[in-house]
């Protein structure tokens, strides 16, 4: 048996114990055991340690005839468990514990701003369709400036640039940072577009004016799946060719680029060939990277499961085309799923200058306005769903009722097996030099390829 990954160091200090060896145990529910040729590996979702162990091993462990001392190593770790372990609540207190070390100086670190909810497509498949459209004012937006000066944190801050389609209030963006410029705030942008509204001129504006370092340009995989599916309002001046050509303006002026392509059962056998339409563009311009995403309208757990399967094969594809670096495994337990569980740390503001925690809900009414001068921020109900309480990705995911999430998904857990795979499937590929048998006393620090 030998450890791969060492995991997150704080979290394994909090949970690991010495037990009783006479005790009784069983696998632990955030255990998830990856069985791969003459091997098994174990990745334990809390502490982020995973462990090899060999088939004969494996059987023991299923069979209740492990060595002493390897059960005990196990128990330990807490790959095994007492029979009446509550882990949902260990858990959480792992949570509690984190939050509490965290050292957060006082003020908002990011803002999500929308200088409006107009967009020039109309995708088939958005969640903002039948929102009213609306823009924020040039007062609104110096009171943007004032809200920001008034509330943020102590050195850099970061600006998020959301909409409907942000660049369709690109002048907004600029007025908005050309004030914090003047007021001496320190601070980067990013942005969520289309971008098919960028010119050379654009480009060099968000990147002089707004300090744009990353921009997450969303694509809908091949060109005909891109064209039907985005439904530009004049699609002769916004079509697929103008945003492609937008990534390679952003990339050449040193912007991060992603590519989001979204995916379903419709246009996932054609997603192969945008990436292979990628290679042939972008080939060799490491600040561009790719990643897959399901959108969240699809339904039904029977449905996904082939979808879930297939778009594994279709990110292999991705690999194999040296487009995608290898899935590295994450070895630090979230503490903070998303910015509705983030507490007083972010926060987005809508074109009236309303006040929201969740970038997808601002059509909800809001919390407060960035006209006041006092917030009481909501709070957040940390309450596990029932059905949630023993998946083993619960660590993976959000400590918050899950239903309460306007992006959750249907098979939620088989999405995460996949994607727990691949990078399981990666690591066994390429084990880490430092790979050490299990059994010392101390738990070795490492990284994860």
């Amino acid at each position: 048996m030998r450890l791969l990954c060492s995991g997150d160091g704080r979290v394994v200090k909090i949970v690991q114990k010495n037990v009783d060896p006479t005790s009784s145990f069983r696998l632990s529910h955030f255990v998830y055991a990856f069985e791969k040729e003459d091997a098994v590996a174990m990745k334990h979702t809390l502490t982020k340690q995973v462990l090899l162990l060999t088939r004969e091993e494996w059987s023991a462990l299923r069979t209740g005839t492990l060595s002493a001392k390897m059960r005990e190593e196990l128990a330990r770790l807490r790959f095994l468990v007492e029979p009446d372990e509550d882990e949902t609540s260990q858990y959480i207190t792992v949570l509690s514990v984190l939050r509490i070390m965290e050292k957060r100086k006082p003020g908002i670190e990011s803002y999500t701003i929308l200088p409006t909810t107009g967009c020039n497509a109309r995708c088939i498949y958005c969640y903002e369709e039948g929102w009213q459209a609306k823009t924020m004012s040039a007062e609104t937006a110096d009171a943007v400036v004032e809200f920001i000066c008034r509330t943020k944190r102590k050195g850099k801050i970061r600006l998020d640039w959301f909409g409907g389609e942000p660049l369709c209030g690109a002048g907004t963006i600029s007025r908005i940072c050309a004030g914090l410029r003047n007021r001496g705030v320190a601070f980067y942008s990013t942005v969520i577009t289309n971008a098919t509204i960028l010119t050379p001129e654009l480009v060099k504006e968000a990147v002089k004016c707004w300090n744009l370092q990353r921009a997450q340009v969303s694509m809908d995989g091949a060109k005909a799946d891109y064209e039907r599916r985005k439904r530009y309002v004049r699609p002769k001046l916004h079509n697929y060719e103008t945003a492609m050509e937008a990534v390679k303006l952003l990339s050449e002026a040193g912007v991060n680029v992603m590519l989001r392509c979204n995916y379903d059962a419709e246009n996932l056998p054609r997603v192969k060939e945008f990436f292979d339409d990628c290679k042939a563009r972008f080939s060799g311009r490491d600040n561009i990277s790719y990643y897959m995403e399901q959108l969240f309208q699809s339904s039904g757990v029977e449905e996904n499961a082939a979808l879930f399967r297939s778009a594994a094969e279709v990110a292999a594809h991705l690999d194999r085309l040296g487009l995608a670096s290898t899935e590295r495994m994450n070895q630090r337990l979230k503490i903070h799923y998303c910015m509705a569980d983030s507490g007083d740390s972010g926060v987005i503001i809508d074109p009236l200058g309303g006040l929201h925690v969740c970038e997808h809900d601002i059509e909800g009414k809001p919390f407060g306005t960035i006209f006041d001068q006092t917030l009481s921020w909501p709070s957040v109900d940390a309450d596990t769903a029932e059905e949630c309480r023993d998946c083993c990705f619960l660590p993976d995911c959000t400590p918050f009722r899950k239903d309460r999430c306007l992006l959750k998904i249907a098979a939620c857990k088989m999405q995460m097996a996949i994607r727990t795979e691949r990078s399981l499937t990666a690591l066994l590929s390429s084990p880490p030099d430092g790979s050490e048998s299990v059994g010392d006393d101390e738990t070795p620090e490492g990284e994860c390829p």
